[in-house]
């Protein structure tokens, strides 16, 4: 019983999760990234390219992202979760995101090497701005990973028809239980 239950809850988490996660790998060569690239608005500076150099490396080779000189953020169209993003270079990297020209959160910071480096948000409500703070150093930033849209939430329906199913799994198993 206990692994049904568990087996329908990794289903409805399943359900819920959208995540979009963008490798920037359809982008070949080196240019300046469009400014409503995969329909999100990015900030001045944001250039990408296709080579290796230590240590810039990409999380999932080959295409790269970064803004040196320009405006480090990127604006999400509709409200969504920021999950995070590999970083690799020098100096410290963190976040800070907004909802509404509001400060909401600030994310930790992590030091920058050649190894691509997973920098969670750590927040988990819906945000229309991240703003990249980087420090000391020059960087790369790769698999940029977002929940298109509001935090997910499952409808109260879904929450019936599950207690439905365990309900009848429960009648089932004690009227076997019986025999």
């Amino acid at each position: 019983m206990k692994k049904v239950i568990v087996a329908l809850a990794l289903c409805l988490v399943a359900a819920t999760a959208q995540a979009t996660v963008l490798t920037f790998d359809e982008l070949n060569g080196q240019d300046s990234l469009p400014s409503n690239y995969a329909g999100l608005t990015w900030g001045s500076g944001w250039d990408y390219y296709d080579w290796s150099q230590d240590p810039y490396n990409p999380a999932s080779a080959p295409v790269r992202v970064y803004n040196n000189y320009g405006d480090p953020s990127v604006g999400f169209a509709t409200p969504s979760v920021f999950d995070g993003a590999y970083f690799a270079g020098s100096g410290t990297a963190s976040y800070s995101l907004y909802l509404d020209n509001q400060l909401v959160y600030t994310s930790g910071a992590i030091y920058l090497s050649a190894a691509p480096t997973w920098l969670a948000s750590g927040y988990s409500q819906s945000v229309d701005y991240v703003h990249l703070n980087v420090s000391q150093g020059s960087f790369v930033m790769d698999n940029f990973t977002f929940n298109e849209g509001s935090a997910p939430v499952p409808e109260p329906s879904t929450f019936i028809l599950l207690g439905a199913g365990l309900a009848g799994l429960a009648y089932t198993r004690k009227r076997f239980a019986k025999k």
